[in-house]
């Protein structure tokens, strides 16, 4: 991960917090989310640093603000519930601080949006898959795997083989299968694609454009079964509805 990148966001923090923060990812053009999941290219490193220059220079004209939202970052153990409620709402912030950059590239929105939700929820995969006109089959557009840092596309999955994971999408607001191997919503995917992955929960939530289910998110722990609760459901569903933003700008 790129640690020398984080470092000048947590220099900007202590300078003037979320203020300070937004303003260096505005003039670097990439936020503390994607500067913890991208690795210290030494192109990233240079331009984030330059900004940091500058940023100095312009908090150092005014007086110390304090931080008032703590840094993104992975999940520490023993976390209370209101550093996971923080790490939330920074993730969403610093998202919609820099929405001006990316809400117009699709693409870019959802690598994004994949990365902060992967942090965030501290889950080792999050995709994004649309539907083709029919909502016969779903098509990743995107899936980052955190272990590796790694973007891929192109699976797609069909509604004959996954019938009831395709009824649960078109009917609920989130899926939260605790146990996705045993979950009548999700247990279609078992045996070729869950147990093979290690995965043993799910947090999918479809994505609404104008009264129509055009896709979905879709946060997948691998590791001990997983309980979802409210406030994870709800983050999740905050990620759907900035992917649908960007899909409505686009329009």
């Amino acid at each position: 991960m790129g640690q020398r990148v984080v470092g000048f966001f947590e220099e900007a923090d202590r300078l003037g917090g979320l203020v300070a923060k937004m303003r260096l990812a505005s003039l670097a053009q990439v936020t503390s989310t994607e500067a913890a999941s991208r690795e210290d290219a030494p192109e990233l490193v240079q331009r984030v640093e330059k900004a940091l220059e500058q940023l100095r220079g312009e908090f150092a004209k005014e007086p110390q603000k304090s931080a008032v939202v703590g840094r993104i970052k992975a999940p520490a153990p023993g976390e209370d519930r209101t550093q996971v409620l923080r790490r939330h709402l920074d993730t969403y912030l610093d998202l919609m601080a820099q929405r001006s950059l990316f809400l117009g590239d699709v693409d870019a929105t959802i690598r994004r949006v994949n990365e902060a939700a992967s942090l965030a929820l501290s889950v080792q995969r999050v995709s994004v898959w649309f539907c083709d006109a029919t909502t016969s089959k779903i098509t990743c557009a995107d899936l980052f795997d955190r272990s590796t840092s790694a973007h891929s596309a192109g699976t797609e999955l069909s509604s004959a083989d996954f019938a009831p994971y395709f009824r649960a999408l078109k009917a609920e607001r989130t899926i939260a299968a605790n146990d996705a191997n045993m979950d009548p919503r999700t247990s279609c995917f078992s045996e070729v694609y869950l147990k093979p992955l290690g995965i043993n929960s799910m947090l999918d939530v479809p994505i609404w454009v104008k009264e129509r289910m055009t896709g979905v998110v879709c946060h997948e722990h691998v590791g001990p079964k997983r309980v979802w609760d409210a406030d994870e459901e709800t983050f999740a569903y905050l990620m759907s509805n900035f992917v649908a933003l960007a899909l409505e700008r686009r329009r």
